[in-house]
């Protein structure tokens, strides 16, 4: 039942990077500056590359081939969730919201929380490798 949660998760996120990122690239391509632009993408980056993964890891899983462990998938999950969500916000708060520095300060450190919990389920799963 998890893995087909995470399973879905990761199909709709990926779903969702595509339609960011042609909404960034067409309909906020004249309201963003060349900084934000990158945040943005930077943002569509890591969670389509990571949202792959997660069916990377659930086909690997399913193989046997890594442990049947839901906390590599919440972990990544999670943190997409907060590192491209910030991205997302920051991006959106620069260019829209500029006379409120707090809205950047409120984003700002929930980016390195989320690629900290990415890192650390990515990590989690070189140790749930299955030694045959």
């Amino acid at each position: 039942m998890k893995a087909k949660l995470f399973l879905q998760f990761s199909i709709l996120s990926i779903v969702v990077s595509i339609i960011l990122g042609a909404f960034g690239a067409h309909a906020l391509k004249d309201l963003f500056n060349d900084y934000s632009k990158e945040i943005w993408e930077k943002g569509i980056l890591y969670q389509l590359t990571n949202s792959l993964g997660l069916l990377l890891i659930i086909v690997l899983q399913n193989q046997n081939l890594i442990k049947r462990k839901s906390t590599t998938l919440f972990l990544i999950s999670l943190g997409i969730i907060l590192f491209s969500g910030s991205l997302y916000a920051l991006s959106l708060s620069i260019s829209f919201f500029q006379d409120y520095n707090w809205l950047k300060s409120l984003f700002g450190p929930i980016t390195p929380i989320g690629g900290t919990l990415i890192i650390t389920g990515w990590i989690h799963a070189f140790f749930s490798v299955i030694k045959k």
